[in-house]
């Protein structure tokens, strides 16, 4: 009999737990930053930057940015990458 209740205290327990992370997550999820603005399309000029992973060599090629400035670098392998060819 006192197994049968420890079992369900376990057991409610373990839901109760359960619950208090997932509300956490969707908490957490709630109230992130909202994503950036879209670029304004009329100030992005044409560009040719190519950008090298410095751990696993994968490329990205950037074809515009805004007033044809040299943005920040992309991420890749958690690294920032690096910009292969000279910015004109």
């Amino acid at each position: 009999m006192i197994w049968d209740l420890l079992r369900i205290a376990a057991a409610v327990l373990v839901a109760v737990v359960l619950y208090l992370v997932g509300a956490g997550i969707v908490r957490n999820m709630a109230s992130a930053d909202p994503p950036p603005d879209e670029p304004d399309l009329d100030a992005l000029e044409d560009v040719d930057y190519r950008y090298q992973c410095i751990v696993c060599g994968a490329q990205a090629v950037l074809y515009a940015a805004p007033g044809g400035e040299v943005p920040e670098a992309p991420r890749h392998c958690r690294e920032p990458m690096m910009l292969i060819t000279p910015p004109a």
